[in-house]
């Protein structure tokens, strides 16, 4: 009897479950009124997709320049990217000429993120085209359905149904570590397993250390094999700051798990990361782990660093510009230890 009643609680709390997504950046926040790309080349694309709707090629040029410039920093072109975008999927919806399904299914993925369900219904539909391909391999068809499941259950969530959400979370982390059970060389899947398991971490407080750990346990995986992702997951020249990216999200995530000496060398292995570009988003990141490795006893242990810092809007922008500034409000700092 008692422990029905618990149970009962139990689905009372979690059907009360609220998600907050954080408020939307502004081009602003990264760009300080910089053009930290050619903005007027867009408006001519922008006409040219315009003048011909049917145009494949005009609706994916336009599509991509503008992805290009939101990912440097200028968020507010987000829109324009994903109009474009969204044409160009509709005239060739599987993908026969341009990679246009996975470039969209993936840059959704950036509203999804931050809980920003206003695109979601797209997002799935994007990915159900991607699935539909018989020809694809079982890691690829893996990773698709991972991120159509994660939508899915933000959809429900969206809708009000809050433990079928959870339950369909809990599902895909099952799905996608069954997966990596017979297949452990997967890093693009550790990878992906990660960044579910540390973004839910940081917004569901429901099995908040277990996912913790998980997520601790994929991305400690995918850089101790950091050569066995996929090369264009990790591309310097697309992304040019990732791995920094990624290794910071590690050590952020071992601070909060109260490791401190893994922690350590994760910030220190950060900071003599070889070969990286010199970007403004990397010099950024650099000062917060010196920052942490200054005060390591002082944010042990604190689920105010999760999801690790830089996430969301910012993480993406932080993977791949090389002059932005990456906004901090959301990098958890306490205040008599602020950064210089």
């Amino acid at each position: 009897m008692r422990r029905g009643i618990l149970a009962a609680g139990a689905a009372a709390s979690l059907a009360c479950l609220t998600l907050d997504p954080p408020p939307p950046r502004s081009a602003a926040e990264f760009t300080a009124s910089r053009e930290l790309v050619e903005l007027d080349r867009l408006p001519a694309l922008r006409a040219a997709a315009d003048a011909e709707p049917e145009s494949l090629r005009a609706q994916w040029q336009a599509g991509m320049a503008h992805l290009r410039a939101c990912l440097q920093g200028h968020v507010d072109q987000r829109d324009l990217a994903e109009h474009y975008l969204e044409r160009a999927w509709r005239l060739d919806p599987h993908s026969q000429q341009v990679p246009v399904a996975r470039t969209l299914g993936r840059f959704l993925n950036m509203r999804s993120a931050v809980l920003d369900l206003d695109r979601i219904d797209l997002q799935i539909a994007v990915y159900d085209s991607l699935l539909a391909d018989p020809e694809l391999d079982a890691a690829t068809r893996l990773q698709f359905s991972g991120f159509k499941a994660a939508a899915e259950a933000l959809r429900r969530y969206g809708r009000g149904q809050t433990l079928g959400a959870l339950h369909d979370v809990d599902a895909m982390e099952d799905l996608l570590g069954r997966w990596l059970d017979e297949h452990p060389e997967d890093i693009d899947a550790h990878t992906m397993l990660g960044n579910f398991a540390l973004t839910f971490a940081g917004v569901i407080p429901v099995g908040q250390r277990r996912r913790l750990q998980a997520g601790v346990r994929h991305f400690s995986t995918q850089q101790d094999h950091w050569q066995q992702l996929s090369p264009r997951a990790r591309s310097v020249a697309m992304a040019p700051n990732v791995r920094s990216v990624f290794v910071m999200q590690l050590a952020e995530a071992l601070l909060a798990a109260g490791e401190i000496d893994e922690a350590e060398r994760r910030y220190r292995q950060l900071i003599e990361l070889p070969e990286q570009p010199d970007t403004a988003p990397r010099r950024q990141i650099l000062a917060v782990a010196e920052h942490r490795l200054a005060n390591l006893d002082a944010y042990a242990g604190a689920d105010e660093l999760l999801p690790p810092w830089p996430a969301g809007v910012t993480g993406c922008v932080a993977c791949h510009a090389r002059e932005a500034t990456l906004p901090t409000d959301d990098l958890w700092l306490l205040p008599e230890l602020a950064l210089p």
